[in-house]
């Protein structure tokens, strides 16, 4: 079962679906043309450049032959906010810049009376530096490479060159890895240990430590993380005060890299550099030296600061996937809440309207919940909810959307629905799982629901009214004989108009 969002959680989604694409990329051209292509899909824009250097490097959008170069550069440089597009007409033209290397921007332009909102716009600007970042690895990578094709050829006469640029590119093949675990959504520990175990392989030191703030206590740092350690970070989490962590704290508080610490009972040298989780420090990574004596060159620095952005990267996105996740899905079932459903269904809508196929929408209510509640108590209930979630699921394809209203009532979206006996096939599968027996607090019960079912129609594109159909159907159902479906007819609304008890939608 797919669910989508609105709002930040498209955000989010958004820039981790580029960030999954170009990572994937071998090279700045593909990865250009593959960014521009992901940015007009996410944001439906009718065009979308790479702009670099004053020219355009890739762009969707135009016939062959017919790119406005002059105009897409001018759009960059702030010095206009339209373009003519063949066919479509003028649309509204933004522009995200990066700096470094080689300045770029990222160019989008969208036809209709609104242009971007905010949100849309802080989106822009995040791909964009997340384009940055790509390209300037997949540069960087590509004359690491031809750099190494040539040292190899002179390896007697380069072999301490050639040994660092080794380092450099396993370095960014590390780098890359992590990446790639990070857009693949690889569980948040699995990723942080990845990234502290190439470090002390690359920085070749005795350990490595992740280090975070306590939520309940910013004054206290936990290890949760680390590599080469003396103690088990899985089994126990060492604790201790920020302004006794040494190097770690110092780089916690001053909010910058620290070198050439020797706090350690050993007096071994060590060096830390901050993490952030959206923007804010929230901790520290630090190393440990293997050996007295030992100095930390600025590429190694350059390295640690490296591991400690990917970390960053890697909080960022966890705890945002997390906070979005609790905000648009029900906290009992883990199905999707009634925003997001709604969200997802005029998503849906607008689609058909494009040749997409019907909708089919599902509304369950379940009989006697109210009964089952105030005889086995809360606790009980909440059981019944989410196993009434999980036979829901069960029953649909990955490509169908299901939410919890509220209460005892759930919802269902079923895509490319050609006609009311494929949703109802759908339903009965529902209420002969939902009347199979359950286990609820020592007892063993049977439930039965009622379903309602309407199909969208041409040109509907509210989903409220198609939620209205669908709950008035399954008012019917009740009204039936309860643990049945009924599909919803106009002469239903027409009851309902001439003074039928309404439906709460």
């Amino acid at each position: 079962m797919t669910t989508f969002g609105g709002g930040a959680y498209h955000d989010g989604q958004q820039l981790l679906e580029l960030l999954a694409v170009v990572s994937e990329c071998s090279d700045e051209v593909s990865a250009a043309h593959a960014a521009v292509e992901r940015a007009a899909t996410a944001l439906e824009a009718e065009v979308a450049a790479v702009v670099i250097d004053d020219e355009v490097t890739a762009v969707v959008g135009f016939p062959v032959g017919r790119v406005p170069a002059a105009d897409l550069v001018a759009v960059a440089g702030r010095e206009r906010d339209n373009v003519d597009v063949p066919g479509v007409g003028r649309c509204h033209a933004i522009a995200a810049d990066w700096g470094g290397g080689r300045p770029g921007h990222l160019v989008l332009a969208r036809w209709g009376a609104q242009g971007f909102s905010v949100e849309e716009r802080n989106v822009v600007r995040g791909m964009a530096r997340l384009l940055e970042l790509t390209l300037t690895m997949l540069r960087t990578l590509q004359a690491e490479h031809e750099m190494r094709e040539r040292s190899e050829r002179q390896a007697a006469e380069n072999a301490e060159l050639l040994a660092s640029l080794q380092q450099r590119q396993r370095l960014l093949e590390h780098l890359f890895d992590v990446q790639r675990a990070i857009s693949r959504r690889r569980p948040l520990p699995q990723v942080l240990d990845m990234i502290a175990a190439a470090a002390r392989q690359l920085l070749g030191d005795g350990a490595v430590g992740l280090w975070l703030r306590d939520d309940s206590d910013p004054q206290q740092i936990s290890l949760v993380a680390g590599a080469g350690l003396a103690v088990d970070v899985e089994r126990e989490t060492p604790t201790m005060p920020l302004a006794e962590a040494g190097t770690v704290g110092a780089a916690i508080m001053s909010g910058g890299v620290v070198v050439g610490g020797d706090d350690n009972t050993e007096g071994l040298a060590s060096m830390a550099a901050p993490v952030h989780d959206s923007g804010t420090v929230t901790g520290g990574l630090v190393v440990v030296a293997d050996r007295p004596g030992r100095l930390y060159a600025p590429p190694e620095v350059q390295m640690l600061q490296s591991f400690a952005e990917h970390v960053s990267l890697a909080l960022t996105d966890a705890n945002t996937v997390d906070r979005m996740h609790q905000a648009f899905h029900d906290s009992v079932t883990g199905l999707a809440s009634r925003s997001l459903f709604l969200d997802r269904l005029a998503h849906q809508l607008e689609l058909t309207g494009h040749g997409g196929g019907r909708v089919a929408l599902l509304f369950i209510d379940l009989d006697r919940f109210k009964a089952i509640n105030d005889t086995l108590g809360h606790a009980a209930g909440d059981t019944l909810l989410t196993i009434t979630a999980d036979r829901i699921v069960a029953q649909l394809r990955d490509s169908d959307v299901a939410a919890r209203f509220g209460g005892d009532e759930f919802a269902v979206m079923l895509q490319n629905v050609s006609a009311p006996g494929d949703a109802a096939k759908v339903a009965d599968r529902i209420l002969r799982g939902l009347h199979e027996p359950m286990r609820i607090a020592g007892r063993q019960l049977q439930v039965s629901a009622s379903v309602g079912i309407a199909l969208s129609t041409h040109g509907m594109t509210d989903p409220a009214a198609l939620v209205r159909r669908a709950d008035i159907a399954m008012y019917r159902a009740k009204r039936n004989g309860r643990g049945r479906y009924d599909v919803f007819a106009d002469e239903m609304l027409l009851a309902f108009t001439d003074g039928e008890t309404q439906p709460t939608v």
